[in-house]
């Protein structure tokens, strides 16, 4: 299925993978709608558009903690561009490395709003706006080191795993319809021949193509936990 002219949209991160995955989908020719909280980040992120020949990209400050805001951003981009075929999010998970009872009620906050808020509000409204065009595809990236084994990173790995029962149920509510979910851990530490639920970074972009030409061969194991580890 080609994503050209079709709208794509992508949130959080606008890092260097998220920069990958704009230049692959700019070489798709999709018009791509790029949401993030800086200014500076939507400048850095336009230039790409200036070195790849084909689609474009619509930049746009947005606060993703605050539903009501960003479901009227959606509804004017559905407006605007017509229906959404690709949503992806990619926020970049925070951290808490610290005892109880020395985390910062303002750290706690962020945590929460980065790690759940954040994906609760682009996974609902991007469901809720495929439901009313009856199709479409949403990917949720995840870039938290699932290494953590220290004892200090019980606040972030209970944060995580919130987010993961939340991908679950996403999961079971698009059962039988003609939307698509999917749920990816990224691992820079990841070797490219590694058989487990972990992605390369310099994977991410070809498999988004692939996810969305409906090219699933060989990665059942991705997505496995999904739906049987309940």
């Amino acid at each position: 299925m080609s994503l050209k002219n079709r709208v794509a949209i992508l949130a959080g991160s606008t890092g260097a993978i998220a920069i990958s995955i704009v230049q692959m989908l700019l070489q798709e020719n999709a018009i791509i709608i790029v949401l993030a909280q800086s200014a500076k980040d939507l400048l850095w992120i336009k230039q790409v558009e200036k070195i790849t020949n084909g689609g474009s990209i619509i930049t746009m400050l947005a606060d993703y903690p605050d539903y009501y805001t960003a479901e009227q951003l959606a509804d004017a981009i559905v407006e605007r561009f017509g229906q959404i075929d690709l949503s992806i999010a990619c926020f970049e998970s925070a951290t808490l490395n610290k005892p109880l009872n020395e985390v910062k009620i303002t750290e706690w906050e962020r945590t929460i709003e980065q790690n759940i808020t954040a994906f609760f509000v682009a996974a609902r409204l991007s469901f809720m706006s495929m439901k009313k065009s009856t199709q479409g595809m949403f990917i949720s990236i995840d870039f938290t080191d699932h290494t953590l084994k220290r004892k200090l990173a019980k606040l972030t790995r209970l944060s995580l795993c919130m987010q993961k029962e939340m991908a679950k149920m996403f999961f079971e509510e698009i059962k039988g319809t003609n939307m698509e979910y999917y749920h990816l851990y990224v691992d820079p530490k990841k070797k490219k021949r590694d058989k487990n639920n972990y992605i390369h970074p310099d994977e991410l972009g070809a498999l988004i193509l692939d996810l969305y030409d409906g090219n699933t061969k060989e990665k059942d194991t991705l997505f496995q936990w999904m739906q049987n580890d309940h």
